[in-house]
């Protein structure tokens, strides 16, 4: 390492995240679009496990591709989850999980030019009450106690943790 000579191994830190396409994730996602009769038109969808984790306190997410994304991948959406978690979930918190991703996803066919527009979603309280009431919140808990273990979080932090 001649030309980095200055930078003493304990200095360099690696903080780089790790993305990774999850066919995993890809078929548990199609079995819950089948499974809720969810409606996304057209919507190309990529699902990214992030390594170690997107952060401590945002177990995942869902957004729109940006056009350059769009241009190399085709995917509309992206639906990251940290992949230290996914890892540690059972299948039926890996499926709310996704339910909950997938909620955000709102492709709008604008009749008057004929074309799909992709916009992200938030989620509305009838959403977190259909889900609640249909299946309750152990996932939801269990997604937060997972990532307080996972890091070492207190009370405080763990109940901060988002989806």
């Amino acid at each position: 390492m001649p030309e980095n000579d200055f930078l003493e191994p304990s200095e360099v830190t690696h903080t780089d995240k790790q993305l990774m396409e999850s066919p995993e994730m890809e078929k548990i996602a199609g079995e819950v679009i089948d499974l809720h009769k969810m409606e996304l038109g057209p919507a190309q969808i990529g699902y990214l496990l992030v390594y170690p984790n997107i952060s401590k306190q945002r177990a995942a997410k869902c957004m729109k591709a940006s056009r350059e994304v769009k241009h190399f991948s085709g995917n509309d959406y992206l639906i990251e989850i940290s992949g230290d978690l996914w890892d540690m979930l059972d299948g039926d918190t890996k499926k709310m999980l996704l339910y909950h991703q997938l909620l955000h996803i709102d492709p709008v066919f604008k009749a008057k030019n004929q074309e799909w527009k992709m916009q992200i979603r938030k989620p509305d309280f009838a959403d977190y009450y259909e889900i609640n009431d249909k299946f309750g919140n152990e996932w939801y808990k269990t997604i937060q106690a997972t990532v307080s273990s996972l890091y070492d979080l207190d009370p405080r932090q763990e109940s901060k943790v988002s989806v």
